[in-house]
């Protein structure tokens, strides 16, 4: 039976003045609704006052994996499995998606956030769906982040909310589609290749997303802060997908990893793709592998900008582990669970992961 967590009713709020109009009229003082509690280290640059340790770069090369019998797939094939089981996440390069592509996806990226107020607002989300233009909903003890987003449903196609894509940005929804058209190419590879390295047959991730799975693409603006350790981008959380590929900032860096409770920063690396685990994965991988925690800081002077694309089952569909991830030495460790989405969006809400809700105690 579907796990179905039951959570007591809580105060959320949805900010009603995006970041960038809120350092418009005072950039230096930071309001108390976005100022975290304990100051978190910002970056990897000294220039901050604190210096972290960069994640080891896994870099995976999708073109090896088109052949999966050759040996140049089999040893990239460890590669993958010791990046996954070790960090949750990697670096995809030759991945086909055109450089000249990514360079107009951020573009038209900018040239949305660029846009008045009174614009953007046309195509603004609701506290009751999160799809859209605007803020992250937080409960009213979470600090609000300290960055502006837009939300919009890439897959399927039909259900696609096209009053909510930009039409004034030149080019915005012919770049975003044949964007969403390169990353469904991407996903299906790289669940294939996912399954391989756990030596599983290579459609079993993959038949579990389906040809309706769904995917979002999420436009992330960054400004910068005066006071960088005080906010944050996003918070500690996992990802609810099953995988979620990452366009990173071409200059900035600002994205962490947790790892055995040290902070790592995410170095970028040009025309590469960040890729790591989500919750949905976790749940059928039985928790061989795991949805890494994550963050995202903010730069002192420099706005930034990523474009995350998440992918996961429909949320009609029932997801658990894999039968052939279940054993005698490693009995099932997580629920059924069905509409998970909606659940993960609520712990979100409250600055916990839904993922804890849905392991069986031992």
């Amino acid at each position: 039976m579907a796990a179905s967590p039951v959570l007591l009713p809580v105060k959320i709020e949805l900010p009603l003045t995006s970041i960038q109009e809120l350092i418009k009229s005072n950039a230096n003082i930071i309001p108390t609704r976005y100022a975290v509690t304990n100051p978190n280290p910002v970056s990897n640059s000294e220039s901050n006052g604190c210096v972290l340790p960069c994640m080891d770069s896994h870099i995976i090369d999708l073109k090896l994996f088109l052949d999966f019998s050759s040996p140049c797939a089999k040893q990239e094939l460890l590669k993958l499995h010791v990046a996954l089981t070790s960090w949750g996440c990697f670096q995809l390069v030759n991945h086909g998606v055109e450089s000249s592509l990514l360079d107009q996806l951020q573009v038209v990226s900018k040239e949305f956030f660029a846009l008045p107020l009174e614009e953007k607002r046309k195509y603004s989300r609701t506290v009751e769906w999160h799809e859209g233009y605007g803020c992250d909903i937080v409960s009213e003890d979470q600090p609000i982040h300290w960055n502006d987003r837009l939300l919009l449903r890439i897959h399927p196609i039909e259900q696609r909310n096209l009053n909510l894509w930009p039409d004034i940005v030149p080019n915005f929804r012919e770049t975003l589609d044949a964007y969403s058209t390169e990353m469904r190419t991407v996903v299906k590879l790289v669940l294939k290749a996912i399954a391989k390295s756990l030596d599983l047959e290579e459609n079993s991730f993959l038949s579990q997303l389906g040809e309706d799975g769904t995917f979002f693409a999420r436009f992330n603006f960054y400004p910068p802060c005066p006071h960088p350790d005080r906010v944050l981008g996003l918070k500690p959380h996992s990802d609810g997908s099953l995988i979620t590929v990452l366009l990173q900032d071409k200059d900035v860096e600002g994205l962490q990893v947790l790892k055995n409770d040290q902070w790592y920063t995410v170095p970028v690396i040009p025309n590469a793709l960040f890729v790591n685990a989500g919750d949905q994965l976790e749940i059928m991988s039985n928790g061989v592998l795991k949805s890494p925690v994550h963050k995202v800081v903010i730069d002192k002077e420099k706005a930034r900008m990523s474009v995350a694309v998440p992918s996961g089952v429909n949320i009609d569909k029932e997801i658990g582990p894999l039968s052939e991830l279940i054993n005698k030495d490693r009995p099932r460790l997580y629920k059924n669970v069905k509409d998970y989405i909606p659940i993960f969006l609520q712990h979100y809400a409250r600055g916990d992961r839904a993922i804890n809700a849905m392991k069986i105690q031992l």
